[in-house]
Order: structure tokens, then sequence, then C-alpha cells
């Protein structure tokens, strides 16, 4: 009988461990209040152990996170071509939910402010990127954008540029990434293991270039920047 009770309590402790609770709930536009489809949502809950599922919103922007355990989420969205900005980063202050463990959490609506998407072109006429250091690691290169609370934000790649097949980077690098609007931002680009120029080929000074910038909401261009690869660093 002790050892019947000691099994039974192990699969409860199994059990409560894994968790039979889910989120469900809609993503938004937050000023059209229109459903965002195949949007990513994480639910991330921290403290010890953290816990992490995600799922993808439907075509009616409906979205459910199952097998949660209890505790406190915080919900991030990562919508598809960086549409929207993500609630967990650049807002600071993301939709969270409290869950009893084998209870679901219902009606939760997910409201996306609208980005801008920033787009640089990282131009490499002589294949420098696609080609090893002398300690045989790729060419570190560091692109992003710092925020207005002094965080830093990686870009993304988003493809090759006059690629002429998958994976060549003959023409150089494409990055995009979801940022504010009306919000003055700082855009970064170093590396210590190339020589970087301007988009006309003029070596940068400090081979580092740091320029304040910001995208007006009445502005229907967004911002971009270009630069060159001008080989390795000596």
């Amino acid at each position: 009988m002790r050892c019947m009770l000691v099994m039974s309590l192990a699969v409860q402790a199994a059990v409560a461990q894994t968790g039979t609770a889910s989120i469900a709930g809609t993503v938004l536009d937050a000023k059209t209040l229109k459903p965002v489809p195949a949007a990513l949502v994480m639910a991330v809950r921290g403290g010890l152990p953290p816990l992490s599922r995600n799922t993808k919103s439907g075509g009616d922007g409906a979205f459910q996170i199952q097998g949660l355990a209890a505790g406190t989420y915080s919900l991030c969205v990562q919508a598809p071509g960086d549409a929207y900005l993500d609630p967990c980063q650049w807002n600071g202050s993301p939709t969270t939910v409290t869950l009893v463990s084998g209870q679901g959490a219902a009606g939760v609506s997910l409201r996306l402010t609208a980005a801008s998407v920033l787009n640089i072109q990282v131009q490499d006429p002589q294949k420098v990127l696609s080609q090893m250091t002398r300690d045989g690691r790729r060419p570190e290169l560091t692109v992003g954008v710092w925020g207005p609370n002094g965080l830093y934000y990686p870009a993304h790649t988003s493809g090759s540029l006059s690629a002429s097949a998958p994976g060549d980077l003959y023409g150089g690098i494409a990055y995009q990434m979801a940022v504010p609007r009306d919000t003055a931002l700082k855009f970064y680009i170093a590396s210590r293991d190339l020589k970087l120029g301007d988009a006309l080929g003029v070596a940068l000074p400090g081979n580092t270039s740091q320029q304040t910038f910001q995208h007006a909401s009445g502005d229907p261009s967004p911002k971009r920047f270009a630069f060159t690869v001008l080989g390795f660093l000596p």
C-alpha cells in the first residue's frame, strides 16, 4: 500500500510538472482590430525552472497554447514580415497571464502595434563574407539598433543581394528589423574582422557607423542604410 501511495504521488508530481493548463486568445492589429494570422505566439515563464511554449495564430488570429504548468507567463508575439512590434521587446510591457495548474485562460486579446521595417544592405563585391578569418571563423559583423532605453536590438538577415543561387553571398547580405515609429533610435554597424565602407565604398571612420534616425508616422518610406565590405582588417 505504501509503495502504491508513493507511485501515485510521483505520478501527480509529474503531471503537475508537465502541466495541463492552456492560454487561448486572438492576435489583433491594435489600430484596426483586424486579426493578425500566422503570428508566432510564445508563452514564457520566468523563474526556476523556466518554461516556454509557442504556437501560430490562425487565419482568424486565434491561438491556443497547451501543456502549460502553473505560473505567470509573458506573451510575446513575432509577426511575419516584421510588420508589428514584439511586445516583449520594444514595449517592455507584454500581456501577462497567471495560470493555476489544470486550468486555462481564454479570451486573451493581444493587440500589436504596427512597426516600421528598417532595411540594411551590406554589399560584398569581393565575396569576403563567404571566406574564413585567419583563425578559421566566419567574419564577425554587428548590425542593429540602440533603443531609447539603452538596449541593443540586432537586425536579422532577410536574404542575399544579387544572389545567383541559395546561400550565395556574391552581392552581399540584406538585413531587416521591426522598429517603432516616432522614436529616436541609433543605427549601429561595426566589425572586428572586416573593413567597412559606406554605400560608395568610402572607408568608415573608426570602422563603425552610428546614425540617429526615426521614422515618422506620416512618412511612407521606411529608413534604409547601405554599406560595403572592403576586405579583411589587417
